[in-house]
């Protein structure tokens, strides 16, 4: 999956490049990006301003769906392709018999009607005879079409800069924590890490081929996972002693949750920042214990996997917390 910050580097290319290039090369960089960020309704909709007339149906259509997020919502009246059809022919749209009232769409792609525009130039130019009222009407349907094509591609790109610009911050956040438990897991246990990628794979690839079936088993062995990551972590930071806390609550082995509490008020001198820290923490236990609960019941892949998804990223954001203060504390005490 393409990052964020690597997305946005297409879109600034893209806007940066906007009037100097053709608008079918900035509308062909726009469908890749919402390709990207999973837009499937502006990736077909502007899709269908590059397609040629004509060509086989089922083609086409096959084409359209390897641009949707999900191409199980294709055919659905309400879906992001129905959508972005409609909204295209009705863009396209214009009377084609001003007795009648009888309407049609323009089909030709934008390469189609710019090299059509370019060839009533060159006529006029010859002195060659046209229906100048024919012939006008189209061009000017012609440059409706290429304008309006012209903003909403100016516009999505300037809507995805700004989206993705707020993204890559929120990843570069996230991000560092993760290096961090990471760097600690690969040095110390790495195949906790090889252990939960591959329970994750298991999970998004049911999620995917069969978003219904049960997959309890995947989802519990995938907080298990997360439960040995954060109790690496909690044995990296302060490991099990033989005596129990200034209030009695052991710290051996076995009670990693309660190391983890007295580790946070050993680090954490403000009480305040203390007992914040300690209600993120037992919201993941929390999590955990919800997942049991879960995990006891049939619970589709599709949920498995969100719901891995969640912990997952709740346990790195607390491991990155738990490192963060552990380094801290060690270059305070390296100070003193």
């Amino acid at each position: 999956m393409a990052s964020s910050d690597y997305i946005l580097q297409l879109v600034r290319q893209a806007l940066d490049d906007f009037d100097d290039k053709p608008l079918d090369v900035s509308v062909r960089r726009a469908v890749r990006i919402a390709n990207l960020v999973g837009d499937t309704k502006h990736a077909i909709r502007l899709s269908l301003e590059l397609r040629p007339t004509g060509g086989d149906r089922q083609s086409n259509g096959e084409a359209s769906r390897m641009l949707m997020a999900d191409p199980s919502t294709w055919g659905s009246a309400t879906g992001p392709a129905e959508q972005a059809l409609t909204q295209y022919m009705n863009d396209r749209k214009f009377i084609k018999d001003d007795d009648t009232g009888q309407e049609t769409v323009e089909a030709h792609s934008l390469t189609e009607l710019e090299f059509w525009d370019q060839e009533l130039r060159e006529l006029k130019e010859s002195g060659e005879r046209i229906d100048y009222k024919h012939d006008l009407a189209s061009r000017e349907r012609s440059r409706r079409i290429v304008a309006r094509t012209r903003h909403l591609t100016f516009a999505l790109l300037c809507s995805w800069e700004r989206r993705l610009g707020y993204t890559s911050i929120n990843e570069s956040i996230f991000g560092g924590y993760r290096v961090k438990v990471d760097k600690l897991l690969t040095d110390g246990v790495p195949e906790l890490l090889q252990q939960f990628n591959a329970v994750y794979r298991r999970l998004q690839e049911a999620a995917e081929t069969s978003p219904d079936r049960d997959a309890a088993e995947e989802l519990s062995q995938a907080i298990t996972t997360c439960r040995r990551i954060l109790k690496a972590v909690v044995d990296h930071v302060l490991p099990p002693q033989d005596e129990p806390s200034a209030t009695g609550h052991p710290l051996d082995d076995a009670h990693h949750r309660n190391r983890l509490f007295e580790f946070t008020k050993r680090a954490i001198e403000s009480k305040s920042s203390n007992k914040l820290t300690d209600v993120m923490i037992s919201g993941l236990y929390d999590r955990f214990v919800a997942v049991d609960t879960m995990t006891n019941k049939a619970v589709h892949a599709a949920i498995a996997f969100e719901t891995a998804n969640l912990c997952a990223l709740n346990t790195y954001i607390i491991c990155g917390e738990i490192i963060s203060l552990h380094d801290l504390q060690r270059d305070a005490s390296d100070v003193g």
